[in-house]
């Protein structure tokens, strides 16, 4: 088993109640994030040293459980949790670094806090090894050095999200601010190098029941493909992760015929074969939309949504290998079951039938 850092695992409220129909904005009394002194009856408040902001405790912290449990009730505010040391039962949407730490490199991102740098990648796989040296990029293409805020620039006391959609006014959609904010984590992400963040409506319960009917809905975007463009200013959640793997984002097709050479990403579902038949949202393969209301759609729109990283993969981590969303070295075979092979949820005449 991979070493890990010790972490205090604290069940601190952090209010994160982000949905469609609640406020994304924190709410709830100050003490059940903050401390003034880090003392209290003669007694320090966080356990593992003074923490920057006056909090008392850091994101693993807070977002970290001992028991099996992805969504804990401190007082009257909800917390998702992200890093079970018990297996979790009911993984959010994200997926659970437990996998990562028990199972090896290749269930999740090695995320400083939690587990150890990757012993086989010394970089993000499809990275572009220029970037590394960088000092605007390098805290996201070394190893996610800087934790959990390499992907997410936490604004826990933005304003919430009225019209359903959280967006640059609610810390961006789950705090993914763009990867080139990271000059600057105060940016708004609307001066100097800073690009627009990702916007997408959020279930209430952060995926732990979802359904065709309560579930996240992403932004997509199909401008990556070309080579050009790779940074989020479409606001999609493809464009944050080509932050990293860039080289997955990009010549996906090769000749005057458009052969493909990697599974497409930031692509739209077509209208016509196999993939016509796709037509109830499935939450074990999601679809991005490329414009968002507020509303949370139960079916497909094809020709319009999008294929992308989150289609196939999980981006904390998950039992699998890759980090997929599925069991595919088990149940995507010949005569496969789509509920259980996400890959048949898309190529719905490939299970053999």
């Amino acid at each position: 088993m991979k070493m890990r850092r010790k972490v205090k695992l604290l069940l601190i409220a952090l209010s994160l109640c982000c949905s469609a129909a609640a406020s994304a904005a924190i709410t709830g009394d100050c003490v059940d994030c903050h401390t003034m002194h880090d003392s209290q009856d003669g007694s320090v408040i966080a356990s593992g040293g003074p923490v920057g902001k006056l909090l008392t405790s850091d994101c693993v912290g807070c977002h970290s459980s001992t028991t099996s449990s992805t969504i804990v009730t401190v007082g009257s505010s909800r917390v998702p949790i992200v890093y079970n040391q018990a297996a979790p039962t009911k993984p959010l949407a994200g997926g659970n670094f437990h996998w990562v730490v028990e199972n090896g490199d290749n269930h999740g991102h090695n995320v400083f806090g939690i587990v150890g740098q990757d012993s086989t990648l010394s970089m993000a796989p499809g990275g572009d090894p220029g970037f590394a040296s960088l000092d605007n990029c390098a805290v996201c293409h070394a190893a996610l050095e800087k934790g959990c805020e390499s992907c997410h620039w936490p604004r826990h006391h933005a304003t919430g999200d009225a019209d359903g959609i959280a967006g640059q006014a609610d810390g961006w959609y789950r705090f993914l601010g763009s990867a080139m904010d990271a000059a600057d984590p105060t940016d708004t992400g609307t001066t100097a190098v800073g690009k627009p963040g990702v916007i997408g409506v959020e279930d209430a319960d952060w995926e732990q029941n979802p359904s065709s009917i309560a579930h996240n809905v992403y932004k997509g975007a199909t401008n990556y493909s070309d080579g050009d463009s790779y940074y989020p200013y479409e606001n999609s959640i493809g464009s944050l992760c080509t932050g990293c793997h860039e080289n997955f984002h990009n010549s996906m097709i090769v000749g005057p015929l458009g052969v493909w050479i990697r599974h497409p990403s930031d692509v739209v579902l077509p209208n016509s074969g196999e993939y016509a038949d796709y037509t109830t949202y499935d939450p074990l393969a999601p679809v991005a939309k490329q414009t968002l209301d507020g509303s949370v759609p139960s079916t497909i729109t094809h020709d319009s949504d999008v294929v992308t990283c989150l289609s196939c993969h999980r981006a904390h981590g998950s039992p699998y290998p890759d980090m997929l969303r599925w069991d595919y070295e088990n149940e995507c075979v010949s005569g496969g079951d789509a509920a259980a092979c996400g890959c048949l949820v898309c190529h719905t005449a490939k299970d053999g039938i």
